[in-house]
């Protein structure tokens, strides 16, 4: 944090499309972990996937019903990275049932973030297990679907791994927390 960069022309233009489209941002600068290759490979979507992300782009309020194994979670690390990256000033939650996979899908979004070009990168401020936060504002923080949810928290970005497993005897009070972030 409190670094100074100076930019190619490349390096401009390319900024310029990341920020205008996560697509291309995704596939041609974040990389994942492949069980064919020791080295991090390039995150190339399934048309599927980039209808995903297109949707979550331009709609506010998203529910998706996707099979196990399609690479949601993947997509959506690939998205906050994105979203935190060109927003400024932004607040993202991932909440699953655990805090152990709300981390998880935050160490997904951390190791894309290590892979991007250093010119593209922001300061770090904060980066531990649970949370992040950039020097263009932006941040992350985990946590899991508890009774008390996001109570005295707010965010413009939130994501819940898995809703349809919050378990009955406290999905009420989970909503009712954070119904007005919804």
């Amino acid at each position: 944090a409190g670094g100074t960069t100076s930019f190619t022309q490349f390096e401009v233009e390319e900024l310029l499309k990341c920020r205008d489209d996560p697509i291309y941002f995704i596939e041609n600068y974040c990389k994942i972990v492949s069980l064919d290759s020791e080295e991090p490979i390039p995150f190339k979507l399934f048309e599927y996937q980039k209808k995903f992300v297109k949707l979550m782009h331009e709609e506010r309020r998203v529910i998706s019903m996707q099979p196990r194994q399609m690479g949601k979670t993947q997509t959506v690390a690939g998205y906050i990275c994105w979203y935190v990256t060109f927003q400024a000033n932004q607040t993202v939650a991932i909440l699953a049932n655990k805090s152990d996979v709300s981390r998880e899908i935050l160490t997904r979004c951390k190791f894309m973030y290590e892979y991007l070009p250093t010119w593209m990168q922001h300061g770090i401020k904060k980066w531990n297990e649970g949370s992040i936060h950039l020097e263009n504002g932006s941040k992350v923080f985990t946590g899991a679907t508890t009774k008390a949810g996001l109570r005295s928290r707010s965010c413009n970005f939130l994501y819940i791994d898995e809703a349809a497993i919050i378990p009955n005897n406290i999905a009420a009070d989970f909503f009712t927390a954070i119904y007005p972030i919804i």
